[in-house]
């Protein structure tokens, strides 16, 4: 008896040890912080006179942020830039965006920046605040190139009527409202039998810049060049005339709508009767230069 209840004792299990109870640790709490505050976001590209919030195809605009927080200086914030399309470079208040080279234009961009303060003791605390911004992005050499060519293409066919001939022009631009009065003189004097319009060469100086027309005066916010050739019969009397020369368009550019609108048109050609083999008869028609931009 006592042998059996000396080995019932030694093949007992030991009692579980109790499990011990978690240790919760209490949450620090953020101090009291003010949110940084986005001021406003400029964007200014590196051409004279350049509009703000414009960027051309592939072009470079510095982007600047002004910010302020009440607790921590504005250099030690942390910044990140974002846009729709393009690059950026640099991280801080100011950076550079790089347009892509190729966009359908124009285009509305939306530049976006996240400033993010970190703070505590340990800084161990972060909270952010988003502020945006946008600019027109376009091709400025394609868009004032191709509605000049336009121009000239609907002016060359005589049936177009004169406002859709001028539909690209800004009507409140003084030589502009001439400009209409000139293509309405050329229908009703001329009809134009044959035409060539060549490849617009386009540059955009900005400021109301002169443009390099060959005796004449012509200012605009870009400036384009356009070889044309027109042979026409004076309806008057059935003479026939040729003329030769380049074509200057200008245009302005307008950030209320974000468009280019054209202004002028000069032509300071050579015009040839060739019924007569003499210079266009200033008599007959005031010569076909003057239905096209001649003064």
């Amino acid at each position: 008896m006592a042998l059996t209840l000396v080995l019932a004792a030694c093949g007992a299990s030991p009692a579980p040890a109790p499990t011990p109870t978690p240790i919760t640790p209490t949450p620090e709490v953020p101090p009291a912080n003010a949110l940084p505050v986005v001021d406003s976001i400029a964007i200014h590209g590196s051409r004279p006179n350049e509009p703000a919030n414009f960027a051309d195809a592939n072009e470079a605009v510095t982007v600047s942020a002004t910010v302020h927080d009440a607790e921590t200086p504005a250099d030690q914030l942390q910044y990140a830039w974002t846009a729709d399309v393009g690059t950026f470079s640099g991280t801080g208040a100011i950076a550079t965006w790089t347009a892509p080279a190729g966009v359908p234009s124009p285009a509305t961009v939306t530049i976006s920046l996240k400033v993010t303060e970190n703070y505590g003791s340990r800084l161990q605390f972060a909270h952010s605040v988003d502020g945006s911004a946008t600019l027109s992005l376009h091709d400025s050499v394609y868009e004032v190139g191709n509605m000049a060519r336009q121009f000239l293409l609907d002016f060359s066919d005589s049936s177009v009527p004169v406002d859709v001939v001028m539909r690209n022009f800004d009507l409140t631009c003084g030589p502009a409202q001439d400009e209409r009065a000139q293509v309405a003189n050329n229908r009703a004097k001329f009809h134009i039998n044959r035409s060539a319009i060549g490849a617009a060469t386009v540059t955009v100086p900005f400021g109301n810049a002169f443009c390099p027309v060959p005796g004449r005066i012509q200012r605009g916010d870009a400036c384009s060049a356009i070889p044309s050739h027109w042979e026409s019969t004076v309806l008057a009397d059935g003479h026939s005339q040729i003329a030769d020369g380049v074509d200057y368009v200008s245009a302005y550019y307008h950030p209320e709508v974000n468009a280019w609108k054209l202004c002028d048109s000069q032509f300071p050609g050579t015009c040839r009767d060739t019924t007569t083999g003499a210079g266009c008869s200033d008599l007959t028609a005031s010569a076909f230069a003057r239905g096209l931009g001649g003064r």
